[in-house]
């Protein structure tokens, strides 16, 4: 396991760093201070995990996790001094997969980053083909997900549901398997979650103007993406 930890001033990256190695045996970790170097490193290395240690103080942590997000598919993490409600939600639309306040507890934090990698590792290695509906397009390769030419901003996890629903071509995906798709056997804790992310995903799609591709939800059943079909009920 590959991953990056960068240095904003929050404390904890040592914390990180040891819980990295203890959860990992042979785990390579790089380390940098916040600015241009983290996101060649990004770039360069290709992590598994990006974690982003800050205190908070100012902006460059969103703006390099947002700008990781666009270069890499890794799971990000942001850990903060002070827990804020309003840099989690941030922190989420800019790409992040979790938000965590230090000092951190080592082993909730191991958890936290086993189930994004569990998540990618499951995605990972199928197809790799871009998948579509309407005049959506999501490619893989690229971790891109575009409407028209116009890219969508999402989260690692919006992207993994939005490919995943894509793949699916019109067909129900039950939220029992969305749920295990996307964070392994403990899935089922994450149910509250999964409707969040099919909220945000809803959004973003109607803000592209005259999109095609809309999010049905069967109840009790699971969601379908289906191409511009306002009949059906959302």
């Amino acid at each position: 396991m590959n991953a990056l930890v960068v240095e904003g001033g929050g404390g904890g990256s040592q914390d990180v760093i040891s819980a990295l190695h203890l959860g990992w045996e042979g785990a390579v970790v790089a380390h940098s201070r916040m600015g241009r170097q983290a996101l060649e490193l990004c770039r360069r290395l290709r992590p598994d995990v990006i974690v982003i240690d800050s205190d908070g103080s100012d902006s460059q942590w969103l703006d390099l996790a947002r700008e990781a997000r666009d270069v890499s598919p890794a799971a990000i993490i942001v850990i903060s001094r002070e827990y804020n409600e309003g840099d989690l939600i941030e922190a989420v639309e800019a790409g992040a997969d979790d938000y965590l306040q230090a000092p951190i507890n080592r082993s909730v934090f191991v958890a936290k980053v086993r189930a994004a990698l569990r998540r990618v590792q499951t995605l990972g290695p199928r197809e790799n083909s871009p998948a579509s509906c309407g005049d959506l397009t999501v490619d893989p390769d690229r971790h891109e997900a575009r409407i028209r030419g116009q890219r969508l901003h999402l989260t690692a996890t919006e992207f993994d549901l939005l490919l995943h629903l894509a793949r699916r071509n019109g067909l129900v995906a039950g939220k029992e398997s969305l749920c295990s798709l996307i964070w392994g056997e403990d899935g089922q804790l994450y149910a509250a979650n999964l409707r969040k992310y099919i909220q945000h995903l809803r959004r973003k799609l109607r803000e592209v103007p005259g999109s095609q591709a809309s999010i049905v939800t069967l109840p009790k059943v699971g969601y379908k993406l289906i191409e511009d079909d306002r009949s059906e009920p959302s």
